[in-house]
């Protein structure tokens, strides 16, 4: 989760110089709205702390952009504090971001509060104090998290007090919500890899539509991180050789309640382009002179109905000519939009429009894109939509509406950008095991990479990038949180079911799961799972398998460590109990995952052995490497790294 302590400035003076009373109404007042900041945009609230507040996002549900969404809650806190309040003084804060592992519940207490306990809470509190007055600090965690949308300056590194690691710190500029934020239709940093079949579809689409003068419409669909706004990024240079003006646009999970919102970033983005703010850029077009006086008098008491709710300026004059019925605003607006979109093409020309993460589209906007699906059958109009499995649009069916599925890289294009991003290539098992682990999803891949080059696993020899330890790299952060929302998404059952699945490992047998459970698992449950994506049938009645590796260790991950040695303990004793054959090697893993040295590492050694007598190098060096680590002799761990050394020696030739 990531961490928000926020730290009004000032409070000591203003005691001193104040009635105390009318100090606390005041800072009392501002703590409740930076409260509800925090609370529309998905954080919890943990507790008031004198004059300062914590709050947590990413429990008791988390999201994958958790990080994303506390850096707009600091941002609205800071620009809210910054007006004036009824004393006609500004108040300043100080807040600090950071993002990590924790471990949290409810205290149980009846308050409501939360336990958390973790580094990244210490860290939280520690850097809020760092943090010059209006200033939002952030750890290099909380950054990462953001996944490039936040705009932050590098303000070095330090060593906070109580903790021994260096910690670099940004601070986040920009203004309030989303003004703070770095929009995707930047230009991309690395070339695209793969993705040649997709790329000639859309080049294709765009030479056709320039042809006939009419447009297309393309919805990409794939998993969080397949690269679907990189892909349609690519083509924007391509685009605007053919004489397209480019509107990138995109919905975001905590905007879908703001009423209007696309609507309102799309004529943002359009008057961006002429320099103008998007009131005044609506006027020209659409108050033109001769304009029939009745018809301006509609349409600018409804765009006043949004401006008012949405808190913009210029519409003040209109707001006289508010229809009273909301339904009579909706189809004005309606109106509206269908004249404005005609004026910005017959203005502008052709035009590529972008609708970046449809699923997340609020549902006042749902007709002014439906607009412009509708526009692109017979206007030089380009819609680019991209969403995630699970949304289909109602509009996906019509005639001009392409749809282009994407997937995960081949093997030689996952070995190709990591590459790329390790800036070295990869050793050629190395990088199977990588596509294998991420199933070529490309910000897996680039995840899995820059984390295993942080922590070490993965370094330089001899010109080449090698994974210097056994087995698995560490599960970065940003992708337990991608994955963690999509399991946060489901009931407490289906995860506890999902949990303990993760335990017997990436393929378990339903009379195994029942087993470890201690009860029969409800009927449907398992093809909930199917449906959500998480679990597949496998080969064998009864034998089922996780759909890929990193739900597998996000679930297993998830789980309290002591729960998870219980589990393996419990796991261990009944595949001994029960009917031979039983796996040396598996038994070794489940007794060392259950802290159990004594039993574990004789079967680890007698594991390894096995796996050298078939030729399996790598897997006998993890065994090794694994037995050290459980070992309490020094000649013990000696011993066992100097055969795991020696293993991984062979195996690289």
């Amino acid at each position: 989760m990531t961490a928000l302590f926020a730290d009004l400035v000032d409070y000591v003076r203003m005691l001193a110089e104040h009635d105390p009373e009318e100090v606390r109404i005041r800072v009392g007042t501002a703590l409740g709205r930076m409260g509800e900041a925090i609370e529309r945009l998905g954080g919890t609230r943990e507790k008031f702390i004198g004059d300062a507040v914590f709050a947590v996002f990413g429990w008791p549900r988390a999201h994958d952009d958790d990080a994303v969404r506390a850096a707009v809650a600091a941002l609205e806190i800071r620009a809210m504090l910054l007006e004036p309040d009824d004393s006609g003084e500004p108040l300043e804060v100080r807040i600090g971001l950071a993002t990590g592992e924790v471990v949290a519940a409810a205290r149980g207490d009846g308050t409501g509060d939360l336990s958390v306990t973790g580094e990244a809470i210490t860290t939280a509190a520690r850097i809020q104090v760092l943090a010059r007055p209006g200033e939002i600090l952030l750890d290099e965690a909380t950054v990462r998290g953001g996944r490039d949308r936040l705009a932050v300056e590098d303000r070095g590194s330090v060593v906070l007090r109580g903790q021994s690691s260096v910690v670099r710190l940004f601070s986040l500029t920009g203004g309030s919500g989303l003004t703070g934020l770095t929009p995707r239709r930047g230009a991309p940093e690395n070339p695209l890899v793969g993705r040649a079949t997709e790329v000639g579809r859309l080049r294709r689409a765009f030479k056709r539509a320039r042809r006939s003068g009419r447009g297309a419409v393309i919805l990409v669909t794939g998993e969080a991180g397949m690269g679907k706004s990189r892909l349609v990024a690519e083509l924007e240079g391509e685009a605007r050789d053919l004489g397209y003006a480019w509107a990138w646009t995109e919905s975001v999970s905590y905007g879908r309640g703001e009423p209007y919102r696309f609507a309102r970033l799309f004529a943002q983005v359009i008057a961006d382009e002429h320099g103008v703010d998007s009131g005044s850029y609506a006027r020209q077009l659409l108050f033109t002179p001769g304009t029939d006086e009745a018809a301006l008098r509609r349409y600018g008491g409804a765009i006043a109905a949004v401006a008012r709710d949405a808190s913009f300026s210029g519409w003040e004059a209109e707001a006289a000519n508010v229809p009273d019925d909301p339904v009579e605003t909706a189809a004005i607006l309606s109106e509206v939009a269908a004249e404005y979109v005609k004026r910005v093409l017959d203005t502008d020309g052709p035009r590529v429009v972008v609708l970046d993460d449809l699923q997340w589209l609020d549902a006042s906007s749902t007709g002014m894109v439906e607009l412009l699906i509708g526009m692109a059958a017979v206007r030089p109009l380009i819609v680019l939509a991209t969403t995630r499995p699970g949304f289909v649009p109602s509009w996906a069916a019509l005639d001009h509406v392409e749809r282009m599925n994407l997937r995960g890289l081949a093997p030689a294009e996952s070995a190709q950008l990591a590459t790329m991003i390790a800036r070295a290539a990869l050793d050629a098992g190395d990088a199977r095991r990588i596509h294998e682990r991420t199933q070529g999803n490309p910000l897996f891949i680039g995840e899995t990479v820059r984390a295993s080059i942080e922590d070490g696993t993965l370094e330089l020899r001899d010109a080449r990038m090698v994974l210097v330890e056994p087995g698995a790299p560490r599960l970065p952060l940003t992708l337990r949180a991608v994955l963690g929302a999509r399991l946060d998404g489901l009931d407490e059952s289906a995860r506890d079911v999902l949990s303990v699945a993760s335990v017997v490992g990436i393929g378990f047998r339903l009379t195994e799961l029942e087993d470890l459970l201690g009860k029969p698992i409800a009927p449907g449950m398992l093809d909930r799972l199917v449906d959500a994506a998480l679990i597949v049938p496998a080969t064998g009645t009864g034998k089922w398998r996780f759909s890929h590796p990193l739900v597998h260790e996000t679930a297993y991950a998830g789980m309290l460590a002591s729960r998870r040695r219980r589990l393996h303990a419990r796991l261990a004793d009944r595949l001994e109990a029960g009917p031979p054959p039983v796996s040396v090697e598996r038994l070794a893993v489940h007794r060392a995952a259950a802290g159990d040295a004594a039993r574990a590492v004789p079967l680890l050694v007698e594991a390894a052995t096995a796996a050298i007598a078939v030729g399996a190098p790598d897997e006998a060096a993890g065994f090794w490497r694994n037995a050290a680590a459980l070992a309490t002799e020094p000649a013990d761990i000696a011993r066992l790294r100097a055969a795991a050394d020696a293993a991984l020696e062979a195996a690289r030739g």
